[in-house]
């Protein structure tokens, strides 16, 4: 059961009226490298769990990876009373990115505050104590440092994993600290000291890592041992600042207190994941749990995860991705065969933050003894949809550049697999798997083929708009024409050639050209029916369902335009699976699902595919007023609308970047008034079509 309490978008309050004993009825915090999650650890003790997101194992390259390059847990706080905990609370201030633990005790109430600073690598746990008469202690306990795998009994272990050594605790001018080295180099190390007041006591708290050398150790015991009140005071004020201007960038106001406060969490949880100068989001973020998924996931999980930024108007949030891809590009080209490592790039299914990750597909090469992800052709393309996103709502130069070679290496790992039938059409001329389809490992996945319409459309306009005249043009408009169509069946999409949906599936991969491609899409009447019939069919067998089906079917009704029907779905994920504190879990934490059921309430107010701009689609009957401001789309677009009892009142569009956009803006006789240099016009269906300079505003409103 969700808890919700919300004074307004700028006063928001997350409430959970009793904490439980799991990161999942816990309050959280974060600044995307740091994070604290407060729940019970036991009838007289409360459990701080302390997180940071790039500390991951760095052993040689193994096809072990996801215990060799493991995500490492660090351990938690935990705080004991000398009497029983009568009741325990707990409340996350969104906008001022706190939260506070209410302790009931016979000896009177304590509280404990965390805040994670923004601008500093520190955490501050405060202990206050002005209504409570007992006593405390505070203590550390360390996680082990072997990867969290190693602790579930139905996976694969190595049969050789030769454990981390055991750490240290020791203390240095009045400063606490764990220290924890590493086998491959390097280590970590948390560091804490106390500050004693009068009515509360101050924890200060930081994390030190190195893969390279042991340096981190001094450096981090350096920096608590000076971080005095004065620190602590500036901190605070710059974290609240930035915050506030984190707020700032979009708004979404709805009449649906539950879904309000829903959509307000998930934006809140985005900056406390990751940052424009942290690293990008894994599964877990700063909340670390026990897990069998300590890494990146990239069949659907890492896309998920990032896709409401660019709406929400936070490609600050989204660079943390960008960067990641930047950085690890030699090994994206490592993670190909050596065949074809002179032009193309991959990633299988998962992997540590340096993306390393093979993909084994050859042709002639027999790969009966490779794992499932390491058949995987699409994940790195469809990542890159992700990349192709950040470009086109900001429209950078820097970022074009970048992404026109990746985009160009990606598909030619799939050129190099294509050959043509015997009706002279393209197809993928190996096996390859569809995620997560039990007999998903065959020719021609709906999977692959639509990630590969996908990319060779996108390197085909962004071509056009450079008028580059690539070599590679005329191969990739060939193949775009001849490649086959999407395997269907009775039902509607199979998951493959020869290989129909007859099992329950929690993935989408195979009706991925309706969403999120839009290649087929309800525009196409001629398509109607199929869209329908596929997608009612894949949701009918319900066993295997789980939180991210009801947001991908949720997004799909919202296309088809039927609010109502999203609402439906997004009401099942709510009620059935995301949990207390809006955490997910699949056998351990997972942060996509959330993240991508903000996206679907996004895609209700707004949507833009097939080359149009649409002002609330999707909206649930039940919503009659509703409204957002400066949410981010196509061509760097702001957009801001309202609708009142039902109505659209006003459509207001910024530019911030020279260019057209078509507007369905669903105002029946429009009135436009634009403020800058810019023009426009109404075509025979009402569409508006807009041609605005850098810095232009538009308003359209219902002619009185």
């Amino acid at each position: 059961m969700l808890c919700f309490v919300c004074h307004g978008q700028d006063k928001a309050i997350f409430h959970i009226p009793k904490l439980g004993n799991n990161i999942y009825e816990g309050v959280f915090t974060g600044n995307g490298l740091l994070g604290t999650m407060t729940y019970l650890k036991s009838s007289q003790s409360v459990r701080i769990d302390i997180g940071r997101t790039d500390i991951y194992d760095h052993r040689e390259k193994s096809n072990k990876k996801l215990f060799d390059k493991a995500r490492l847990s660090l351990g938690h706080f935990f705080i004991n009373f000398d009497v029983n905990i009568d009741s325990a609370g707990g409340d996350i201030f969104l906008q001022q990115a706190f939260s506070l633990t209410n302790i009931k005790t016979s000896a009177g109430i304590l509280q404990i505050k965390t805040t994670t600073l923004s601008e500093d690598n520190i955490i501050l746990i405060e202990v206050i104590k002005n209504a409570y008469n007992g006593n405390y202690s505070f203590d550390w306990c360390p996680d082990s440092a072997i990867s969290p795998r190693m602790k579930f009994d139905y996976t694969q272990k190595p049969v050789h994993y030769i454990r981390n050594p055991l750490g240290k605790s020791g203390n240095s001018n009045g400063v606490s600290f764990y220290n924890q080295e590493l086998l491959a180099g390097g280590g970590y190390a948390t560091v804490y000291k106390k500050v004693i007041g009068m009515d509360k006591d101050v924890y200060v708290v930081s994390v030190g890592y190195s893969q390279v050398n042991n340096s981190y150790l001094e450096e981090t015991i350096d920096f608590v041992h000076h971080f005095d009140s004065q620190d602590i005071n500036r901190g605070v004020k710059k974290h609240q600042d930035w915050w506030q201007n984190y707020y700032s960038a979009s708004s979404l106001f709805l009449p649906d207190k539950l879904y309000q406060s829903f959509y307000d969490m998930q934006l809140y949880k985005l900056a406390s994941a990751t940052r424009a100068d942290k690293p990008a989001m894994d599964l877990q973020g700063p909340w670390t749990s026990p897990t069998p998924w300590p890494a990146y996931w990239m069949n659907l999980n890492l896309q998920l995860a990032y896709s409401p930024v660019f709406t929400s108007n936070h490609l600050d949030i989204a660079s943390s991705l960008i960067q990641m891809i930047d950085r690890n590009i030699s090994n994206l080209r490592e993670n190909v065969p050596a065949a074809y490592r002179y032009n193309s790039i991959a990633i299988g299914r998962s992997s540590a933050n340096d993306l390393w990750s093979p993909v084994v597909l050859e042709k002639g090469v027999s790969i009966a003894d490779a794992s499932d992800g390491e058949k995987e052709l699409g994940n790195l393309l469809w990542l890159l949809h992700s990349y192709y996103s950040y470009y086109r709502f900001s429209m950078r130069e820097d970022v074009y550049d970048r992404l026109f070679p990746l985009l160009k290496e990606a598909v030619n790992y799939y050129l190099h697999l294509l050959e043509k039938n015997e009706s002279g059409k393209y197809h993928v001329a190996v096996k390859t798997y569809s995620p997560e389809y039990k007999y998903g490992y065959a020719y021609d996945t709906n999977y692959d083929l639509a990630i590969l319409r996908w990319g060779l459309k996108s390197l085909i306009e962004l071509d056009h708009e450079k008028n580059k005249k690539d070599p590679l043009y005329d191969r990739w408009v060939d193949v775009l024409d001849n490649l086959i169509d999407f395997p269907q069946g009775v039902n509607g999409y199979l998951i493959a050639k020869d290989v129909p949906y007859d099992e329950s599936h929690r993935h989408y991969s195979h009706l991925m050209m309706i969403y999120p491609f839009y290649e087929i899409n309800w525009d196409q009447k001629e398509n109607r029916v199929l869209i329908e019939r596929s997608i009612k069919y894949w949701q009918s067998k319900n066993q295997y369902l789980q939180g991210y089906s009801f947001t991908g079917a949720a997004s799909m009704y919202a296309m088809m335009g039927r609010g109502d029907a999203a609402l439906t779905s997004l009401d099942n994920l709510l009620k059935s699976y995301i949990k207390k504190n809006t955490l997910y879990a699949e056998s351990g934490p997972v942060i996509e699902t959330p993240l991508a059921a903000m996206t679907s309430i996004q895609e209700l107010c707004l949507q833009y595919w097939n080359g149009k701009l649409r002002i609330f689609p999707a909206v649930p009957t039940a919503w009659k007023d509703i409204s957002f401001k400066r949410f981010l789309t196509d061509g760097a677009f702001l957009v801001s609308a309202k609708r009142e009892n039902g109505i659209t009142q006003t459509v207001e569009i910024e530019s911030q970047h020279t260019g057209t956009i078509k507007v369905e803006s669903g105002i029946s006789t429009p009135m436009v008034v634009i403020k800058g240099r810019g023009k426009y016009e109404i075509d025979l269906d009402g569409i508006i079509v807009f041609t605005l300079n850098n810095g232009a505003r538009a308003l359209v409103y219902e002619k009185k």
